[in-house]
């Protein structure tokens, strides 16, 4: 699917609440439709003819996206199953989805400025995004894409954006958040789905803190604009104004572009800080052994070709890089932020078919939205053909705290198909380094031991020694 849109349940998109005028999205026997309004087909239209849409379309921005023929029988059963709208519009569906919360700083800060850049352009057609949600931003191949194409529309005005404080909410206030206050973006997106007000995130930024630079034009100027009208009992005069397309877009235009040189800034002076971003540079592991383990798994790749691969505890990504190259779509998650940073910093320069996720396997993204079927969990979105957990059952167990029975069943709900485990025994370094202050629980965890409970639901298709390491390759097949 190619929007968070799409997992809307039945009763969400029909109720009349619920059902913009300006259309909605739907999936019908594994297509994905947009029904749109008329003013929104209109904007459309005009911005197809111009040749923007396919500019935009071709340059990767948005989602690739055609006009369901209005003779078509298609088209007609379209409108029969979705009364008030006469035209719809069919969208490329991208293979798997990740939501802000499952973002590094990085892809957010890419995701704003993919959001500036289109508000920008089309400014220059008379047109204006209607909103500016976080939502509407998926990523392919490291490289962000706009789908909601329903947000366009011709404004009120040109020189009001009227979802800048949406933008703020959604993309520079998290930023801001994390940058100068450590913030982590599950912790400001989950608990608040249209993000956080403005004041409550000065309250982050106490005393001379907000009056940084940095902070005073979209921070503290407009709280205190805020409080005085709250005090007098007026609101923004703009906010009242009529005239269809009245004022200049100069002004905005002069803003949007200051916000993308601040959230470049933003992005640039980030600095990953994690432990395990350089673990392929610094693991036990040697040249020769780490050769050996990338040729086992390459060749179950070749004989066995995944179309689905979910790396857990992917670090930087090589063996989702591996497994992309074999011609599957990789979901790469791991907990570390740092390592999910460096990999999409990789794949910027070397884009691939994986997406990154920041996942803690103990503690998932959950189904959140409406009835909790908006947008849904990670258990469901990742489900992929192959799993691989490498280098990862040792944290499950140390630090986690999951039995074995445990990580067989969560691998289970993940497989469709296989599963390529790497069994660390307990006295491996790294197993070691984990138990550092901790007391040793863990000694009765042996190879033979690991294999009983697998067995359970998983048949086991090869046992691979990884030279020189003390750790081995199963390869195992969905019961």
């Amino acid at each position: 699917m190619s929007s968070a849109e799409p997992h809307l349940s039945p009763s969400r998109r029909q109720a009349g609440s619920f059902r913009d005028p300006a259309g909605y999205v739907f999936c019908r026997e594994g297509a994905l439709f947009r029904a749109v309004g008329g003013e929104c087909r209109e904007v459309l239209s005009r911005l197809t003819e111009g040749g923007l849409l396919t500019r935009l379309m071709e340059r990767g921005q948005i989602v690739p996206t055609g006009w369901v023929a209005e003779e078509s029988p298609l088209c007609a059963d379209l409108r029969r199953e979705n009364p008030g709208f006469d035209h719809f519009l069919a969208h490329e569906r991208l293979p798997r989805l990740a939501f802000p919360y499952e973002w590094s700083f990085s892809m957010l800060a890419d995701a704003a400025l993919l959001t500036l850049d289109l508000q920008l352009e089309l400014l220059g057609h008379g047109v204006s995004l209607k909103d500016a949600s976080a939502y509407n931003v998926q990523f392919r191949r490291g490289r962000p894409v706009f789908i909601d194409l329903g947000s366009f529309e011709k404004p009120r005005r040109l020189d009001v954006w009227f979802a800048l404080g949406q933008f703020q909410r959604h993309f520079l206030f998290p930023l801001l958040l994390a940058r100068h206050r450590g913030w982590d973006l599950p912790s400001y997106f989950l608990p608040h789905l249209d993000g956080l007000p403005i004041a409550r995130v000065a309250e982050a930024f106490r005393g001379l803190g907000r009056w940084r630079p940095g902070l005073l034009l979209d921070l503290t100027l407009p709280l205190l604009m805020e409080r005085k009208a709250a005090r007098s009992g007026d609101g923004p005069r703009w906010a009242t104004a009529s005239g269809e397309g009245s004022g200049r877009s100069d002004g905005q235009a002069l803003n949007l572009r200051r916000l993308h040189r601040k959230i470049t800034g933003l992005k640039a002076s980030h600095r990953i800080g994690s432990p395990w971003r350089d673990y392929p540079e610094t693991c036990a592991y040697s040249e020769a052994t780490t050769g050996e383990k990338k040729r086992l798994i390459g060749r179950f790749l070749a004989e066995r070709r995944p179309a689905t691969v979910l790396d857990l505890g992917c670090n930087t990504g090589e063996y989702s890089y591996l497994a992309a190259a074999g011609g599957a779509e990789v979901i790469a998650a791991d907990g570390d932020d740092g390592a999910i940073e460096t990999l999409y910093r990789r794949l910027q320069a070397t884009p691939a078919a994986i997406l990154p996720m920041v996942v803690d396997l103990a503690n998932p993204s959950p189904a959140i939205g409406y009835m909790n079927e908006e947008r849904e969990g990670f258990l469901t979105r990742a489900r992929s053909e192959c799993v691989f957990a490498l280098a990862l059952i040792h944290h499950l167990l140390v630090s986690a705290n999951f039995p074995l029975p445990a990580i067989r069943d969560l691998f289970a709900a993940l497989a469709g198909r296989y599963l390529v485990l790497e069994f660390v025994p307990p006295e491996d370094a790294q197993f070691q380094r984990l138990l550092r202050f901790r007391e040793n629980l863990f000694s009765h965890i042996t190879l033979p031991g690991c294999l009983e409970v697998f067995s359970t639901r998983f048949t086991l298709l090869e046992k691979q020694p990884i030279p020189d390491s003390g750790r081995t390759l199963l390869f195992f097949e969905k019961r």
